[in-house]
């Protein structure tokens, strides 16, 4: 029996949706490379709580226009068995302390797993829907559950829908980060989930926990530590004798609960300089025309460390369309201290560059707290580094 002529009509309107949507997106689309942390999908700065994308996401989660989206979203998904998808996901929920739904190309779905992995140092299962053969029916049976089609889709247990990225739920794991109100959440479910495993045989994540830093206590040190650097000027540059006081305390405070081996992790990725109080005649992030903390002459600049792999890194400093970056490699000494050598510096305009040199150096770094999202280090200067989201 052929399919009514009205059902082929919106079909066909909805193909073309997706269609003029997927070049749209693909067109504005970023590629991995270093400079951006090797994110390949929808531009990273459409997850901004302040972007025109997220404005209009969340205008679209009412009324009929979030009818019009769950209807796409149906239609995408096609025919599919609703009490075997609703297990599926279910399960998924009941068995995991966090459940992501995501798509593996989403820049809200990056930036919550980023806040849950590098802030709060969570471990939490990830369901693509876009690379799962049920995929689109799992994002259609979500949308029902929910009233939102938009990724990712975050439970803590069963219980308690956190929301996407800036929105939906409780109100989304940035909103709820910025609100201080994710920490407390997490810490709940983890007691709870702790109580539930030590009345059966396997507590497997309590007996983790045992003897390791308290993660709340640790979050709530990077954030003391984050706004010391937040009240100095640009990157410490000129800060006053109390300023430097107060953010060597905080760091002192954060570095007593420094995981096991922080030179040994891994530091793949970008980071920004937070803040650098520079020893005397030592300039071991930034080059030797310019300053560790991005001051050249009456000019501040912005000081990223990119590293590669795990042993090659550049360190560099912009100022408006003038970059100078230092190209280093790094060795594990011991447990806590690297030793830096340096290369190379290239210096480029505009994107393009002028002319290379090499260039002699090298030092011992002392590693006083790194994990995933957040490092602080000893050059001897002091050093704090954010890891980069957007």
């Amino acid at each position: 029996m052929e399919r009514p002529l009205l059902d082929n009509v919106i079909t066909a309107g909805v193909k073309a949706l997706e269609a003029a949507e997927l070049s749209r997106v693909s067109s504005a689309s970023e590629s991995p490379s270093a400079a951006n942390g090797n994110w390949g999908g929808e531009p990273r700065e459409w997850a901004n709580s302040d972007s025109i994308t997220q404005q209009i996401s969340k205008v679209s989660q009412m009324g009929p226009l979030a009818q019009a989206k769950q209807f796409i979203a149906d239609k995408l998904a096609g025919e599919y068995d609703a009490e075997r998808v609703g297990n599926l996901i279910d399960e998924k929920v009941a068995s995991n302390k966090i459940m992501m739904f995501s798509f593996s190309t989403c820049p809200f779905c990056l930036r919550a797993k980023q806040i849950l992995r590098e802030d709060y140092g969570e471990e939490f299962e990830v369901y693509e829907c876009d690379q799962e053969a049920d995929g689109y029916a799992v994002r259609a049976e979500l949308g029902r559950r929910t009233g939102r089609t938009s990724m990712p889709s975050v439970y803590l247990g069963p219980s308690v829908y956190l929301g996407g990225c800036n929105d939906g739920g409780l109100g989304g794991i940035a909103t709820l980060d910025q609100q201080d109100r994710l920490g407390d959440l997490l810490a709940e479910r983890s007691a709870t989930s702790a109580f539930a495993q030590t009345r059966g045989f396997a507590p497997l994540e309590w007996l983790a926990a045992i003897g390791q830093p308290d993660r709340q206590e640790t979050l709530k040190r990077k954030k003391a530590l984050l706004a010391a650097c937040a009240e100095a000027p640009k990157n410490g540059v000129d800060a006053n004798d109390a300023m430097k006081d107060k953010v060597e305390a905080a760091a002192s405070d954060l570095e007593a609960l420094c995981p096991s081996t922080p030179a040994r992790a891994s530091l793949e990725g970008v980071w920004d300089l937070q803040y650098c109080l520079q020893a005397a005649v030592v300039r071991s992030i930034g080059t030797a025309e310019g300053s560790s903390n991005g001051k050249v002459g009456p000019f501040v600049g912005d000081v990223t460390q990119t590293f590669v792999d795990d042993v090659r890194f550049v360190n560099a400093v912009e100022i408006g369309p003038i970059k100078v970056a230092l190209q280093a490699e790094r060795e594990v000494l011991n447990d806590t201290e690297i030793r830096v050598t340096f290369k190379e510096t290239v210096f480029s305009f505009l994107g393009i560059e002028l002319f290379r040199k090499a260039t002699k150096g090298a030092g011992t770094w002392k590693q006083r707290f790194v994990d995933a999202g957040f490092r602080v280090m000893d050059t001897p200067s002091l050093f704090v580094l954010r890891k980069r989201r957007s």
